[in-house]
């Protein structure tokens, strides 16, 4: 009897206590809805499972609290937010997302920002969803690999309003008709431009260390400041365990990996990758007497990439290195240049700290240069860039506040030698309001003090109303913005892809005197059954246009007068069940004024496209990814058809089989996926960049295992 009573009082008070529960919260930043990853999870009071403290690797984490607990989110950088589980409503494998404002969050921000929301699937981003006016997109890396994507340059193919520009192995974006140089693209809020190009090659950025990517079209002055003219490209880091490798046609060979630890109260991940591929493809030349039909050398490539990261309690630490190798062909009808070789080497480092309430921010970039002739010894170049940048920001009330200072400094094969410093001070305030109508308003102003260019101010403003809605079911947003840009020139603004170009020309800083955009979005349905559509008119004008016009053989950019681009954007989306399907379409008039003359903006096309179709099961996924685009102006003069690149349409399919579902996989805690691409199916032959042709149809198989989430 004695050994019963006290089995007994040692069984009821653990019956009499609250059921345990396993719950998903999963972070992201309450501004750009960008998954967030290294966020620390603290149960109040009852300890989480492993103790109570727990560092999520992920942007996601399963969590073992008691019923009726809280939990604590914090991250470097973000303001801390406790979620009270038990008034969050959840139903069977639903998940909370929380969004954390940054340091420098208003105090409006603060009241009407942050909610908790839960969803089915986990794919809803999370609150308020704010875009401060712009047309937006985001695409998890996920959901890219399922698509068939294995490199950042595949991923955003798969983006809409994207077009890639590409010549000698340099990978540009463009977004609202832009230039390569008129985009800013950012890791994790790192400037990955380079002051001596001013471009950014995402092909640097190894797959496997991302979460998630992300546009935003049209001048952001405030936040990114000189050089995002046309839009902005946002990456952002994932923390995992994966390996993927991949093989296709024209020698096509990758190697990718990321890994993390939790340790010493942070948490610490690497990822790397390595890619080669021959690209001796076959093509037509008809720039001769008569089509022939040859074959590319020396248009291989090699490049190695790494990305190093912690997140502590305080401090975040961020380190970008990559080195590459590849030919350098020239135009097709060019082949003097076949031999050359071009040596790329970045390195990019970042840290981010708290400090009383405010973050501090600082930075440093180098890019080497070298171009080597084996025909032409006198002809080799070697240039090195370097720069440096630090800001400070907060808030104050209902303010934003931005000051930073930066420095870049260039040298270069013939005694070139250049230097500049730089300055910026921006204020930024948003408005909102929860209301039977809610509405949102983004205002903000900067000024740029660049030496040798002397005060560049800009200023931008952002509006969203809900005209209409019915609860969560459906609603109507409206939606404009109005935005000032500047890009002051590169150093060198040219690029090293030929010895030609070794002449520096002054130039002026190029002005986007008004950028404006104004649309609606509509929103119907939630988690796996969902649509939207939405389209914006848009209008930008260019002052002292800073343009390369191929085949002027000045090899050097130049101010052009005065750009207009007038157009419409659009965009349309359906979720059911296992299908999705999603079209975009651009239309762009861009034109530039000087001399008397209206000339087109060279590779700006009138009509560009994209679609996709995604089929799901449980375990199985089929892609097809159509992409189109209408003829491009490539020189100087009056639009004819005969100086224009002839309009393409590619075809990309693409089969994916998840292993983890067949019956006999023997390693439960890993997922694997295998998917199949049939890229250009359809054998297109176009040329991205006049004179540099693209292989025809091309295949690749890719093997990915990733750890799942505890």
């Amino acid at each position: 009897m004695t050994v019963l009573l006290l089995l007994l009082l040692r069984v009821v008070p653990y019956a009499s206590q609250p059921p345990h529960e396993s719950v998903t919260i999963c972070v992201a930043d309450a501004r750009t809805r960008a998954p967030l990853i290294g966020a620390e999870f603290t149960s109040r009071p009852a300890p989480l499972s492993g103790g109570a403290r727990r560092r999520s690797a992920g942007a996601c984490a399963r969590l073992h609290t008691v019923h009726g607990d809280s939990v604590q989110v914090a991250r470097t950088g973000y303001l801390p937010r406790v979620v009270a589980l038990a008034s969050t409503p959840r139903r069977a494998g639903d998940t909370t997302w929380v969004s954390l404002l940054a340091l420098d969050a208003t105090r409006a921000e603060r009241l009407a920002a942050v909610q908790v929301t839960a969803t089915a699937n986990g794919v809803e981003t999370a609150s308020d969803g704010r875009t401060a006016g712009r047309t937006t997109a985001t695409l998890q890396i996920a959901d890219a690999r399922i698509a068939g994507a294995s490199t950042v340059n595949a991923v955003l193919a798969l983006m809409p309003y994207t077009n890639l520009r590409s010549s000698r192995g340099e990978t540009g974006l463009s977004l609202r008709g832009a230039r390569r140089e008129q985009v800013a693209i950012t890791l994790d809020g790192m400037p990955l431009n380079d002051p001596a190009t001013g471009m950014a090659d995402v092909s640097d950025i190894p797959l496997a260390g991302l979460q998630s990517v992300s546009v935003a079209l049209g001048a952001d002055p405030v936040r990114h400041g000189a050089g995002a003219a046309g839009g902005v490209l946002a990456l952002t880091t994932s923390a995992q365990r994966v390996a993927s490798v991949r093989t296709g046609a024209f020698g096509q060979r990758s190697m990718e990996g990321a890994w993390h630890v939790a340790a010493a109260g942070a948490l610490w991940h690497a990822s790397a990758a390595r890619r080669d591929a021959s690209n001796d493809f076959a093509f037509v030349n008809d720039a001769g007497v008569a089509p022939q039909r040859e074959r590319r050398i020396n248009n291989d490539e090699q490049r190695t990439t790494l990305s190093l990261g912690v997140i502590g309690s305080r401090v975040q630490l961020s380190v970008l290195g990559s080195t590459s190798d590849r030919g350098m062909v020239g135009p097709a009808n060019v082949r003097s240049y076949d031999a050359d070789r071009a040596f790329t080497d970045r390195l990019l480092v970042r840290v981010q700290t708290a400090m009383h309430g405010t973050t501090f921010v600082s930075g440093i970039r180098r890019l080497q240069l070298r171009y080597v002739d084996p025909t032409r010894p006198a002809l080799d170049s070697r240039a090195v860039s370097w720069a440096a940048d630090a800001e400070w920001r907060g808030a104050m009330h209902d303010l934003v506040w931005r000051l930073g200072i930066g420095a870049d400094r260039l040298t270069a094969t013939g005694g070139i030698t250049q230097r500049r410093r730089r300055g910026f001070a921006g204020v930024q305030r948003a408005w909102s309001a929860r209301t039977a109508g809610l509405w949102s308003i983004d205002l903000g102003a900067r000024a740029d003090l660049v030496e040798g260019s002397g005060l560049l101010p800009t200023a931008s403003l952002g509006l969203e109303h809900r005209v209409a809605h019915a609860g969560e079911q459906w609603q109507v947003v409206a939606f404009g913005r109005a935005a000032q840009a500047v890009r002051v020139p590169t150093l060198y603004d040219l690029y090293f892809s030929s010895p030609q170009r070794l002449s520096v020309t002054a130039l002026l800083p190029e002005r986007v005197d008004l950028d404006v955009s104004s649309g609606l979005r509509l929103f119907s349905g939630a988690a796996r059954h969902r649509a939207s559509i939405e389209g914006a008119l848009v209008a930008r004008n260019t002052r002292n246009a800073i343009v390369w016009f191929p085949g002027n053989f000045g090899w050097s950019p130049a101010n052009v007068g005065v750009e207009r681009l007038r157009g419409i954007e659009s965009r349309a989306e359906i979720s059911s069940g296992i299908a999705h399907v999603s079209a975009w379409v651009t239309a762009y008039n861009a034109v530039l004024s000087t001399g008397g003359l209206r000339i087109p903006t060279p590779y700006v096309s009138r009509l560009s496209g994209g679609a996709q179709l995604q089929l799901h099961t449980r375990a199985q996924h089929a892609t097809v990814v159509w992409r189109g685009m209408g003829a491009r102006p490539y020189t100087a003069g009056p639009r004819n058809p005969d100086f224009e690149l002839a309009a393409m349409s590619l075809v990309d399919i693409t089969v994916a089989q998840q292993l983890r579902a067949l019956p006999y996989w023997p390693w439960p805690r890993f997922d694997a996926l295998v998917a199949f691409s049939l890229e250009n199916a359809a054998n297109a032959s176009w040329q991205s960049v006049r004179g540099f042709p693209s292989p025809g149809r091309a295949w690749a198989m890719s093997f990915t295992l990733q750890q799942s989430p505890r």
